[in-house]
């Protein structure tokens, strides 16, 4: 009897400390049916990739108000375009674990402190107000749009940062700050072993990124000033805002990139955003200016898209989406009709 008593008192105290900490499993996917023609060239019918995601996330109450929290997040693999797409020869289209997040972060009463990979103040904030379409565009606002790495073809910058610290304040009447340090950090082998080890290159300086935000009610707004560490070197200043009226919401972002040394200066963006909910789904879509100020340092782009999307349930949709994009220099543009479902967990 006193072993049953024991091992039942074991088990209510494991019990409760699994209690305090859980693991959730989300992510989506989805797939797109239809053509792109660049310059010239149709690829003819298609079925394109949207991108992917599995996530793990975890909570652990500490105490106090205290939390602990890690978020592991891996893109999904595309699809196979010839039968060495996920050999070591088709290394691009491999699922690699923790490639877009892999963090851990400590809240509570003070605020929140990150430690690791995630999403710039910049894409977050884009994401969060700055587009409110909710449409999938195959070539986002903030992708490389014409071919691999292209860089030079976006609209608004900011991607992903590989490892960071940030801090941010809760809510004060609406208001929240956030700061973030992103050093710049150098692969070193040892041992015949490739990026064994992580050096700080201090000939280099790291990047900086502030934030302020206001959200209360229909409107959201933020400026994100980030001093990037690059080459030459460069600042980043974006404005964000959105508004909801109800019958339709609309989005703004404006961007502007400078480099520290004068020489080239990629020029403004401008972008503007809106949807209109009608019944289950909703019509929406964007248009967005880069301006060509140095074209070795980011070429004068137009994007526009529209789209309808329709909402199956909670969790799954359909959309028809058209996107244009049109460079101001030699490049090709490149147009985009997909038929896009997709799918979330």
């Amino acid at each position: 009897m006193k072993k049953t008593l024991i091992a039942l008192a074991v088990l209510a105290a494991s019990s409760a400390s699994f209690a305090q900490s859980s693991v959730t499993i989300s992510g989506g996917y989805g797939l797109a049916l239809g053509q792109t023609k660049i310059g010239p060239d149709n690829s003819g019918m298609q079925i394109a990739r949207q991108t992917g995601n599995l996530q793990f996330a975890g909570s652990e109450d500490l105490g106090g108000g205290l939390k602990a929290n890690f978020a592991l997040q891996t893109a999904i693999g595309g699809i196979a375009t010839t039968n060495t797409d996920y050999t070591a020869t088709g290394v691009t289209n491999r699922t690699v674990l923790g490639d877009r997040a892999a963090n851990v972060s400590l809240s509570g009463g003070f605020g929140t402190v990150f430690l690791g990979r995630g999403n710039t103040a910049i894409r977050s904030l884009w994401g969060a107000m700055g587009d409110v379409t909710g449409l999938p565009v195959v070539s986002g606002i903030s992708d490389g749009a014409i071919g691999a790495g292209d860089s030079k073809a976006r609209v608004i910058y900011g991607d992903t940062f590989s490892n960071y610290v940030a801090y941010s304040m809760p809510a004060v009447n609406g208001f929240s700050a956030s700061i973030a340090l992103a050093p710049t950090q150098t692969p070193v082998s040892a041992a015949g072993v490739p990026n064994a080890a992580i050096g700080n290159d201090a000939a280099t300086k790291d990047t900086m990124s502030y934030t302020l935000q206001y959200a209360n009610g229909p409107l959201g707004a933020a400026v994100n000033y980030t001093d990037a560490a690059q080459t030459s070197g460069s600042t980043i200043t974006t404005l964000v805002a959105s508004y909801d009226l109800g019958v339709a919401k609309f989005g703004y972002t404006y961007q502007d990139i400078k480099l520290n040394d004068g020489t080239q200066k990629p020029g403004a963006a401008n972008v503007l955003t809106a949807i209109v909910p009608v019944g289950a789904g909703s019509f929406s879509g964007g248009y967005g200016v880069r301006s060509n100020e140095s074209s070795t340092a980011g070429d004068g782009v137009t994007q526009t898209f529209v789209g309808y999307k329709h909402n199956l349930s909670k969790r799954t949709a359909v959309s028809f989406v058209y996107n244009k994009i049109n460079r101001q220099s030699t490049a090709a543009d490149r147009t985009e009709t997909h038929m896009v479902v997709n799918h979330t967990f």
